[in-house]
């Protein structure tokens, strides 16, 4: 290809705007936007482990500072997620005939509060959730550490998905 011809090309690629937009990570953020704040997650459930609404606070924030260019902030930014911990439950997820429960199930609800003033449209008030079963001889304390970090790196991808993929 000759100069002029590369030449051409080049400066019709970076007049485009759809080229300009594209964000090499995958994301779907627009150019305008480029803070994040994330407010703590209080966990209203019914059963309340101690541990999770910093956990889950914590993965929400360190999931949009490693995938996104997005900068956080404390107070507003521009993408604010917010919402509490609405719903973690264990409930027997495999009955059998002989044993009575052979599974139980932990699930974990999530309320998330999105707001972006410079695109109202994409403003949400949304539930995600995820669940995971565990044998029903183990007890919950043996395995709740490992499942509740599970369950909340999937909730986290989903409210990814939903904010800066917009899936």
């Amino acid at each position: 290809m000759s100069l002029n011809k590369l030449l051409i090309l080049t400066l019709l690629l970076s007049s485009c705007s759809l080229f300009r937009a594209y964000d090499p990570r995958g994301t779907n953020i627009p150019e305008d936007v480029q803070t994040f704040s994330v407010d703590f997650f209080n966990n209203e459930a019914a059963i309340v482990n101690p541990q999770l609404s910093i956990q889950f606070t914590e993965k929400i924030k360190t999931k949009f500072q490693s995938e996104t260019r997005l900068k956080l902030i404390n107070g507003e930014g521009d993408y604010k997620m917010g919402g509490i911990i609405k719903d973690y439950r264990i409930e027997p997820a495999t009955r059998t005939a002989n044993i009575g429960t052979s599974e139980n199930q932990l699930t974990i609800a999530v309320r998330v509060d999105f707001v972006c003033d410079k695109h109202p449209e994409k403003n949400f008030s949304k539930e995600f959730s995820f669940f995971r079963t565990y044998d029903a001889t183990q007890s919950l304390s043996a395995v709740e550490n490992n499942l509740s970090a599970e369950i909340s790196d999937n909730i986290v991808q989903q409210i990814f998905a939903a904010i800066a993929l917009d899936w």
